[in-house]
C-alpha cells in the first residue's frame, strides 16, 4: 500500500515537474516572440505614407508587418485627404500608398513617369539609373502614328521600368460599380452617365419614383466645386453643361462632339478640324449674350487658356500654331517632340482634344498685352459658379448644402435630326449634396436616388431586380510608389552597384520590398471593387498592356535573396523566438526533464 502510494506521488512530482517545465518554457517562447517584433534590430527604416481611411491603413500595416521579416522597420502616416496630398507633393515619405489619376484617354506615360511629369511623385529624372532609356522609349510613343509600333514601344518601357527603374509597385486597376433601378433603359456605365443621357428614359415608376422627367444624382457636398474646366480635375458636372471637339467612345475611338470631322495631311503633323455650324451658346444668366455662334474664335480661345491660365496640368504643348481657316475650319500644326527639327508628329492629339471648350466671347474680356483676359473679371466669376456651354443642361439653381438643379437645354443642338437626333426624356437633372454612406444607400433603396455610385463588395442585394449592376475598369491606378529623392532612408535609392554588378543597390532592396507584398491578400481587405495588375498601365489600356511583363510575386526568399544583393543579410538578425538566454533556460528546463525521466526509468527497474 505505501509502496504503491510513494509511486503515485513519485508520479505526481515528475508530472508536476514536467507541466511547470513546459510551461515556463512555451512562456518564454512567446514572451520572446512579442518581444522579438518590437525590438529595434533592423538594417534601415522607412516612412510609409497613406491615406487615413481604414482601407488603406490596413494596406499600410500589413505592409509594415512583412517588411519587420527582412529586418526593415517602418513608420506610418496615415493622413487625411489634403494632408495627404500635400506630402506626397513634398516627398515627406519613402513608401507611399497611392492613388494615381491617369490625365486622359491615352496610354502616354509621361504625366506620371517622365522628369518633368506633373504627377512624377517618385522624383524620376536622369540621375536614376535606365531612366534616360525610360524617357527615351515614352516619348518615342508620342511621336509613333503606327499602332503596332507605339505598341511594341510602350512594351518595351514597361519592361525596362519595371526590371531597372523600379520607381512604383503596380497594385489594383481601379473599377467602379454603379446600380440604378431597372426600370432605367439607355444608360451604358461604360460609355459613362453623360454620353448616355441623351438615350436614357424611364420605362415605369420604380419604388418613390413620381416622376419620369428627372433624374436624381448625389455628391458629396465637399467635392462640389466650381464649374470652370480650368480649374477643376473632375469635369463631370461641367460636362453637362460644356461639351469637347471629340469625346472617346468605350471602344477608345474618337467620336466628333463639337467637331463634325477631321483630317491629318500625309505625315500627320497638320490637322483640318471641320466644326460643327448648328451649334450655339446657351445664353449667358443675365440674358445679355443671347443666340451667339459656336465657331473657330471658340476653339483658338480655349486653347489659349488652357495653356496659359489653366491650374490643373499641362496642356496643348503638341501645338506648335493654330490657325482659323474661316469660321468652321481650325487648322492645327503639330510638334510631337522639339528636340527634333520641323513639325513632329504626336499621336494622342486626337485624344488631348477631349477638353471642354470655352465661351470666348463671354470669357475674352479686359485683355491684357499677351493676349490674356483678366480672369477676376465679373463674366469670369459668374462663370466659375455657374459655367456656359453648348450642351444639354444649363445650371438653374444652386442651394448650398441641399442640391444642385440642371434643367435641360431646350435649343440643344444634339436633340435636331443632324445631331443625336434623340428628346432629352431627363428634363431635370438634380444633384443632391449627401456624404454618408448608409444615408446614401437608403435614399436610393427607398427611390429618393436614381443612381447609387458607393457600390462595396459586401452590397449583394443590389445585384439583382430591382436593381441593374453595372461595372467597368477605370484609368485609374493604385501604386505602393518609393521617393527616389529621400534623404531618410538613403538604402532605397542607392546609387552604387552590387558586388556582382548586376543592379544597384537602391533597386535591389525595392526588389525586395516587392517581393514581400502579397497583392491577393491586401485584395481581401478591400471593400471595393479592384483588380490586380503587374504593369505601371491600367487594363483599360488593352493591347499597350505587356502581358507578359516581369512580375513580382509574393517570395519571401526572392526577398531576402535581393537583400543579400543589396549588402543586408536578413540572416544575421537572431532567432525571432529566442535570444541566447532563452536557449540556455530552454536546454536546462529539458535536461530536467531528462533526469526525472531517468530517475523513474531507474525505479521501476528497482521495484
Amino acid at each position: 500500500m505505501n509502496s504503491k502510494l510513494n509511486l503515485t506521488k513519485r508520479k505526481r512530482s515528475i508530472i508536476l515537474v514536467v507541466l511547470i517545465s513546459t510551461i515556463t518554457l512555451f512562456s518564454a517562447i512567446a514572451t520572446v516572440k512579442i518581444q522579438a517584433a518590437s525590438q529595434e534590430d533592423y538594417f534601415f527604416r522607412v516612412r510609409i505614407l497613406s491615406r487615413s481611411d481604414t482601407e488603406t491603413k490596413h494596406l499600410a500595416n500589413l505592409i509594415a508587418q512583412e517588411l519587420k521579416r527582412i529586418r526593415i522597420d517602418s513608420l506610418i502616416y496615415p493622413y487625411p485627404g489634403g494632408v495627404f496630398e500635400a506630402a506626397v507633393l513634398s516627398k515627406e515619405f519613402d513608401i507611399v500608398l497611392i492613388d494615381v489619376d491617369w490625365p486622359g484617354f491615352d496610354v502616354n506615360p509621361t504625366y506620371v513617369f517622365s522628369e518633368g511629369g506633373s504627377a512624377n511623385y517618385w522624383g524620376l529624372d536622369d540621375e536614376i539609373a535606365f531612366q534616360d532609356f525610360s524617357e527615351q522609349k515614352m516619348f518615342e510613343g508620342l511621336g509613333e502614328t503606327n499602332l503596332t509600333l507605339r505598341e511594341g514601344i510602350y512594351h518595351d518601357w514597361q519592361e525596362n521600368l519595371m526590371v531597372n527603374v523600379l520607381p512604383v509597385i503596380p497594385m489594383f486597376n481601379k473599377i467602379t460599380t454603379y446600380v440604378s433601378h431597372d426600370n432605367l433603359i439607355g444608360w451604358d456605365h461604360e460609355e459613362g452617365l453623360i454620353y448616355s443621357l441623351p438615350y436614357m428614359e424611364w420605362s415605369g415608376l420604380h419604388t418613390g419614383q413620381t416622376n419620369t422627367s428627372i433624374f436624381v444624382d448625389y455628391i458629396d457636398p465637399n467635392d462640389w466645386d466650381i464649374l470652370n474646366p480650368l480649374y477643376i480635375e473632375d469635369i463631370f458636372f461641367a460636362s453637362l453643361i460644356a461639351e469637347p471637339l471629340i469625346r472617346i467612345n468605350k471602344n477608345q475611338i474618337p467620336v466628333g462632339v463639337l467637331a463634325e470631322s477631321w483630317a491629318f495631311n500625309s505625315n500627320q503633323t497638320i490637322l483640318t478640324l471641320n466644326l460643327r455650324d448648328d451649334v450655339t451658346w446657351q445664353p449667358d444668366i443675365d440674358n445679355i449674350y443671347l443666340d451667339e455662334p459656336f465657331d473657330a474664335d471658340d476653339i483658338l480661345f480655349s486653347i489659349k487658356m488652357y495653356q496659359e491660365v489653366s491650374s490643373v496640368g499641362t496642356f496643348f504643348s503638341w501645338i506648335d500654331q493654330v490657325e482659323k481657316i474661316d469660321n468652321s475650319t481650325v487648322q492645327i500644326n503639330i510638334d510631337g517632340n522639339l528636340t527634333q527639327a520641323g513639325l513632329q508628329p504626336y499621336a494622342p492629339a486626337l485624344n488631348d482634344l477631349t477638353k471642354l471648350i470655352l465661351p470666348e466671347h463671354y470669357l475674352n474680356v479686359s485683355v491684357d498685352g499677351e493676349g490674356i483676359p483678366d480672369t477676376s473679371s465679373e463674366n469670369w466669376l459668374i462663370y466659375g459658379e455657374n459655367c456656359l456651354g453648348t450642351g444639354m443642361y444649363y445650371l438653374n439653381s444652386y442651394s448650398e448644402g441641399v442640391e444642385s438643379i440642371f434643367n435641360s437645354n431646350l435649343d440643344w443642338w444634339g436633340s435636331t435630326p443632324l445631331g443625336y437626333n434623340e428628346d432629352l426624356y431627363m428634363a431635370e437633372y438634380r444633384v443632391r449634396f449627401l456624404f454618408d454612406l448608409n444615408v446614401k444607400g437608403l435614399e436610393f433603396e427607398s427611390g429618393k436616388l436614381d443612381i447609387f455610385k458607393d457600390y462595396r463588395n459586401y452590397m449583394t442585394d443590389y445585384a439583382s431586380a430591382p436593381y441593374q449592376k453595372q461595372t467597368r475598369d477605370e484609368y485609374d491606378v493604385i501604386y505602393f510608389g518609393f521617393n527616389l529623392k529621400s534623404d531618410y532612408c538613403p538604402a532605397l535609392i542607392d546609387q552604387t552597384l552590387t558586388e556582382d554588378e548586376t543592379m544597384t543597390k537602391g533597386i535591389a532592396v525595392r526588389k525586395a520590398i516587392a517581393h514581400m507584398i502579397d497583392k491577393n491578400i491586401m485584395l481581401d481587405l478591400l471593400d471595393v471593387e479592384v483588380e490586380i495588375i503587374e504593369t505601371p498601365l491600367s487594363l483599360k489600356f488593352g493591347t499597350f498592356v505587356k502581358s507578359d511583363v516581369t512580375v513580382y510575386t509574393a517570395n519571401h526568399d526572392l526577398a531576402k535573396y535581393y537583400m543579400n544583393k543589396a549588402g543586408f543579410d536578413p540572416s544575421t538578425l537572431l532567432n525571432p523566438g529566442f535570444t541566447p538566454l532563452q536557449v540556455f533556460a530552454s536546454i536546462v528546463m529539458l535536461s530536467v526533464i531528462t533526469v526525472f525521466a531517468t530517475r523513474k526509468r531507474s525505479n521501476k527497474k528497482q521495484s
